[in-house]
């Protein structure tokens, strides 16, 4: 049977190479120098101890590289987390919404799964930071970070900053399943927003055919539609 491409054995060929040249080496050039491989026992010992010395020396450097690319990728990848990471909330941003919002879709597909758009938008924000200050509303926005996430199911609800104060969760379940999430991510954040802020929310099922842009901007519009019913705020709109 043979051997994946990227497997562990595969990988190592190149090492057991490098070893096996680094250490016939010295054999080699007492072959060229002398017409035999070892005229005399003192010219094996040499050529065994030059060989140890070579293969030590490839493999510490064999090593030094491995580091260096490990840090390499490390550094990499802590980069693009960075750069998909909204720094005050510690969700993810718009960048990574729409990255992983196309993963999500085709998932979905792929696997007949139900797939939910939730769009939170926080009540009066701005009317927040001009009577307690910004401070105050930057606390604010990190509570719906908070409750987001804890609100989440690990490794199946994603949730993403994607405004000033706006949010939106991909929630692989459907509306109903949503539904249950933006109840509890209201009482969560009414419970320990600072000044009794509240928020408004949008809940669309995916149906198959809206693109990822159109899904978005659905779920929006049901934001704003919740934030102008009659009963006030802190209201989901759904479809």
């Amino acid at each position: 049977m043979s051997t994946p491409e990227g497997s562990p054995s595969l990988r190592a060929l190149p090492l057991l190479v490098g070893a096996l040249v680094l250490a016939s080496s010295p054999w080699l050039v007492s072959l060229y120098a002398n017409g035999e491989l070892a005229s005399s026992p003192r010219g094996l010992v040499s050529s065994l101890v030059a060989s140890a010395f070579a293969v030590g020396f490839g493999i510490w450097v064999i090593v030094l590289l491995r580091r260096e690319r490990g840090m390499t990728q490390r550094h990499l990848s802590d980069l693009e987390s960075l750069t998909m990471t909204d720094p005050l909330t510690g969700l993810g941003n718009r960048r990574a919404l729409e990255r992983d919002l196309a993963k999500a879709m085709l998932r979905s597909r792929r696997l007949d799964h139900a797939l939910t758009l939730l769009f939170v938008d926080v009540d009066h924000l701005k009317s927040v930071n001009d009577r307690f200050g910004h401070a105050v509303g930057d606390e604010t926005l990190r509570v719906v970070g908070n409750v987001t996430r804890s609100c989440s199911r690990e490794g199946t609800d994603s949730g993403y900053r994607v405004g000033g104060d706006e949010f939106v969760l991909i929630v692989l379940a459907g509306r109903g399943g949503a539904e249950v999430l933006a109840r509890r991510m209201q009482q969560g954040f009414a419970a320990r927003s600072p000044h009794e802020t509240t928020m408004s929310l949008g809940v669309v099922e995916w149906d198959g055919a809206m693109s990822a842009g159109e899904l978005i901007n659905e779920a929006d519009r049901r934001m704003y539609e919740a934030k102008q019913q009659q009963q006030g705020r802190t209201r989901v709109r759904r479809v």
